[in-house]
């Protein structure tokens, strides 16, 4: 996936590129745009995650009735994946708007949308997983299930951590 940010200022118009000459604009600009990478990059990571749990839900109807365990653990994790998922999706921006009080600056911003690109290599990792259990024979759900529930306590650990960059980027009171 290419940069967010260099993929947005690309499809500025003739308004917005004017409107550079205002003082002070660009670096509100700019914000927006770190801003508005920042959404687009989680929208991208719960689509991923949609996808995923679409998987499970195939994975659970397949299974069906002939396995009660089986669909209980898929759905126990399907609904994981879902907290998971919403918790990306309403994360915050570590952002503040224009006239805030406090300013975040655009090295702060940065690396806030750099530790969400992060996260996309491990949900890629989560899919092959799930990829896996739809093509495994009985014996291997539960080898594979538990791999599923490592790399989701994995990637809640790193939701923690991106809460606590969140919170790092706000200036305290001094």
């Amino acid at each position: 996936m290419s940069d967010m940010r260099d993929r947005i200022t690309g499809d500025e118009n003739a308004f917005q590129k004017l409107a550079e000459a205002i003082p002070g604009f660009d670096g509100y600009r700019e914000r927006e745009i770190r801003r508005t990478a920042d959404r687009l990059v989680r929208d991208h990571l719960v689509k991923l995650l949609d996808a995923i749990r679409g998987k499970l839900e195939n994975l659970m109807r397949e299974s069906g009735t002939s396995d009660i365990e089986l669909t209980s653990k898929i759905g126990r994790t399907q609904r994981r994946m879902t907290a998971l998922r919403d918790r990306i999706d309403h994360a915050s921006y570590g952002y503040t708007g224009f006239f805030d009080a406090i300013k975040i600056g655009e090295e702060e911003l940065d690396r806030m949308y750099d530790y969400d690109m992060s996260l996309m290599g491990h949900i890629a990792e989560m899919n092959t997983t799930v990829a896996e259990l739809a093509d495994a024979d009985s014996a291997g759900y539960d080898d594979l299930l538990a791999e599923l529930e490592a790399e989701m306590d994995y990637l809640e650990q790193m939701l923690d951590d991106r809460d606590e960059v969140a919170s790092s980027v706000v200036p305290g009171d001094e």
